[in-house]
C-alpha cells in the first residue's frame, strides 16, 4: 500500500485522501502543527503555554528529518492536494504526533488517520499503542479506546505544561 492514497472515512464531512508522508510535505506539516497548536490546543492551554510549546512553525527541515527517521507517517490531503493532518507510528507502538489543521477539524480526518495507523499496527503484530496526548487530544484518544495511564507535567522554555500518557491494548 505504500504510496497509495485512499479516500477519507465513510460518513466524513470533508473530501480528503490519506497517503504516506513524502519529504516535500515537511513545510506544509510544519504549518499544520503550528496551526493545530495555536488554533485548537489554545482552547485548553494558556497563551504562555502555547507560546512555550510552539512559538512559531518549526523549520521544515526539522519536521522532515523527524518524520523520515523510519517511523510510519500518514498524511491527509485536501482536494487541493495540500496536507491538512498527519499522524505517525514508531516501531514500538508510540504515537508521537497527531495534528489536524483547524479548518479540517471535526470532519473525521483524525479518525481516518487513526484507523489507518491501528490497522497497520495490528498487521505488524503490535500489542500496545501509547501516546502523550495533549488536553486537546485526550478526548479523541479516549474515543479510540485509549485509557489515561497518568497525567504528566513538564517544562518547555521554563513554562509548565501538562499532557496525558495514554495506552491502548490491541486485540
Amino acid at each position: 500500500m505504500k504510496g497509495d492514497a485512499e479516500e477519507g472515512a465513510p460518513g466524513s464531512k470533508g473530501h480528503y485522501k490519506i497517503r504516506q508522508f513524502k519529504a516535500d510535505d515537511a513545510e506544509d506539516l510544519a504549518e499544520v502543527f503550528h496551526s493545530a497548536v495555536h488554533g485548537i490546543a489554545s482552547r485548553y492551554y494558556s497563551p504562555e503555554q502555547i507560546n512555550a510549546w510552539c512559538p512559531g512553525a518549526p523549520p521544515a527541515e526539522t519536521i522532515g528529518q523527524k518524520l523520515s527517521d523510519g517511523r510510519a507517517v500518514w498524511v491527509a490531503i485536501g482536494e487541493d492536494d495540500t496536507p491538512v493532518a498527519f499522524i505517525d507510528l514508531e516501531s514500538d507502538g508510540h504515537i508521537d504526533m497527531l495534528f489536524c489543521h483547524p479548518r479540517a477539524a471535526g470532519q473525521g480526518v483524525a479518525a481516518a488517520l487513526y484507523v489507518r495507523l491501528e490497522t497497520v499496527a495490528l498487521r505488524q503484530g503490535l500489542k500496545l499503542l501509547y501516546v502523550e496526548a495533549s488536553e486537546a487530544a485526550r478526548g479523541f484518544f479516549e474515543r479510540q479506546g485509549f485509557a489515561v495511564d497518568r497525567r504528566r507535567v513538564f517544562e518547555r522554555r521554563g513554562v509548565k505544561i501538562h499532557n496525558y500518557r495514554m495506552v491502548k491494548i490491541l486485540d
